[in-house]
């Protein structure tokens, strides 16, 4: 058992920096867990206990059945259905955790995973300015040159809930110059996110960041005190400057290129990031009312877009084996049977993450926030590092950390 949870934990603090280092810590801690009596002995309370983990489990084998009448064929179905493993570690996650004296690894899950995203921001600087060129996806060109380990969709993604994590943490820390570097943290991938990197759902994640940071503040002034009115003031004036400063940026970023794109994939068939993606949104909503209730199994979007796209031509014959948006997925695949199993397993998480303590709750709620609003626009739970964050990071939290009931 000690051993799975320390294979958990360090997957997690992997999953930045290493897809590798994921595959080989999660499959390692899968093992330990199954092997694992204890987790066998709590199986029977999943239910009761942890609705999300249950819920994952369901949603998991919604779309296993579904390779019964899946249209992509069983060896395709298959290997799709394995891009969704990573639901079954939520309830052996929660299973591996879930005792009073897991306290200790909801920390060290909290502090190294800060560690290795500070690390890659710090790395994501430097080579934008030129000082190294380190990482597998780093480039020359403007928009991959900061780039480290991940692309700007993942690794905007990521720098956007730095934010959030250093937030959180920083509200919680004693100490007052550890609240203090915490919150320059959460300044510099703010910044970080909104002018360094190039992604778009990043940028939107952030902004949206800070008009929750921006609303809470203003309802809890008068309550504070005058050190922290005083943070509070601070805080609010820098969130404003950067979303200053992104206004004024903004016409060289890839957020304001959205309605360009759109226009141009319009008007002149021409690919572009956005018009494809509204493109697989038509497509996925015409299979969704072709087949409402089941959908067409696990792995079947490639096969049904080529079927609807064949006679098309330039950008609208796009393809891609998913429509970039998870909602839109689970409907093709599992109908509206498919998409309300994926909702509730969201809110069954988003009910465990509300009752942990702070900062926990914070930081649970703030990837969970992030990961729903990125769902929109990506299949946040079928990519690798989204979906592996979200995972492992929820997972161990809603195990480990203290619940505010039991918090003195």
């Amino acid at each position: 058992m000690v051993l799975a949870r320390w294979f958990a934990v360090v997957t997690l603090w992997l999953v930045p920096t290493s897809t590798a280092g994921v595959n080989i810590g999660s499959t390692v801690f899968a093992v330990l867990a199954i092997a694992s009596p204890e987790v066998w002995r709590r199986a029977r309370t999943l239910v009761a206990r942890s609705p999300g983990g249950f819920a994952a489990l369901v949603l998991f084998v919604a779309l296993a059945l579904s390779i019964a009448y899946s249209s992509a064929g069983v060896g395709e179905a298959s290997d799709f259905l394995m891009k969704y493993r990573k639901l079954l570690f939520v309830p052996l996650l929660f299973l591996v955790f879930a005792d009073d004296r897991a306290a200790f690894w909801a920390k060290a899950a909290v502090w190294g995973l800060f560690a290795s995203l500070l690390l890659t921001m710090l790395l994501t600087y430097t080579n934008y300015l030129g000082w190294t060129a380190v990482g597998p996806m780093h480039g020359t060109d403007p928009v991959k040159r900061p780039w480290v380990f991940k692309d700007h969709i993942s690794g905007g993604l990521m720098m956007a809930f730095l934010v959030c994590l250093s937030f959180s943490l920083a509200r919680t820390t004693k100490h007052a110059g550890a609240s203090g570097a915490l919150y320059l943290v959460a300044l510099l991938a703010m910044v970080n996110v909104l002018f360094v990197l190039q992604g778009r759902t990043g940028q939107v994640v952030a902004i949206a960041y800070i008009a929750i940071y921006l609303v809470m503040q203003a309802a809890r002034f008068r309550r504070y005190d005058r050190r922290m009115r005083w943070i509070a003031g601070i805080g609010a004036l820098a969130a404003c400057a950067c979303v200053i400063g992104f206004a004024m940026y903004a016409k060289d970023t890839r957020l304001a290129e959205t309605t360009q794109e759109i226009n141009q994939f319009e008007t002149q068939n021409k690919r572009t990031s956005m018009g494809v993606r509204l493109e697989f949104y038509r497509r996925s909503a015409e299979l969704i009312a072709h087949r409402p209730i089941a959908g067409y199994g696990v792995g079947s979007v490639r096969r049904e877009f080529e079927r609807i796209a064949s006679v098309e031509t330039g950008a609208r014959a796009a393809m891609a084996s998913n429509p970039h948006n998870e909602f839109f997925l689970m409907g093709v695949q599992l109908g509206l049977i498919g998409v309300a199993i994926f909702v509730g397993f969201l809110l069954a998480v988003g009910k465990e993450c509300g009752r942990l303590a702070e900062p926990e709750r914070g930081i649970a709620n703030g990837y969970l926030f992030a990961f729903v609003l990125g769902c929109l626009a990506n299949s946040m739970l079928l990519n690798f590092t989204e979906g592996n964050l979200f995972v492992f990071l929820i997972g161990i939290l809603i195990g480990a950390a203290p619940r505010r009931e039991t918090v003195r």
